[in-house]
């Protein structure tokens, strides 16, 4: 069975407004990054607690590139047409507009989680974290946090799945 493209139901001036929101996570994003990278570069930080950057930058990576992605997507959905003001279900109308707003805060959980599951699991494997936690690993879950966001309408759509099938096997 063929996936046929969604169609949006939303007002002008949501389009218009997720357009200036995007923008402006990126916008931030790209301005946080930048600013963290100098002080680096200019010894500024105190790079002794290295797990707070590491959710920090693993956080912003995500949102951005939701923000990427989302645009992307309600762009492409624009120009082919696929955005549609009229609609006489109201809650139709908010629930698009809610799709595209919550998708960057959905990235940010799901990269905190990232995180979380990746430190958990350095800690099981070497009794702590005072070996593997080092600045490298703020570049490393920058990286897969980006790829999370990026793709997070199929991080999500597979959880769900995951999720189904561990529950059905315990019942």
């Amino acid at each position: 069975m063929e996936n046929k493209p969604l169609e949006y139901h939303m007002k002008e001036g949501w389009i218009i407004f997720l357009f200036v929101f995007y923008i402006l996570i990126i916008l931030s994003g790209l301005s946080l990054l930048l600013y963290l990278m100098i002080c680096k570069i200019n010894n500024k930080l105190d790079w002794d607690d290295v797990s707070t950057y590491t959710f920090l930058v693993s956080m912003t990576s995500a949102a951005m590139m939701t923000s990427v992605r989302y645009s992307q997507k309600l762009y492409k959905a624009c120009i082919d047409g696929r955005v549609s003001p009229v609609n006489t279900n109201k809650s139709v109308l908010v629930g698009n507009v809610f799709y595209f707003l919550l998708r960057p805060a959905y990235s940010v959980v799901f990269s905190v989680i990232f995180v979380v599951c990746l430190m958990g699991g350095l800690l099981f494997l070497s009794g702590g974290l005072d070996c593997a936690i080092n600045e490298r690993m703020v570049y490393l879950s920058a990286i897969v946090s980006g790829f999370v966001g990026f793709s997070i309408g199929n991080v999500m759509d597979m959880f769900e799945l995951v999720s189904k099938d561990r529950i059905g096997k315990i019942l």
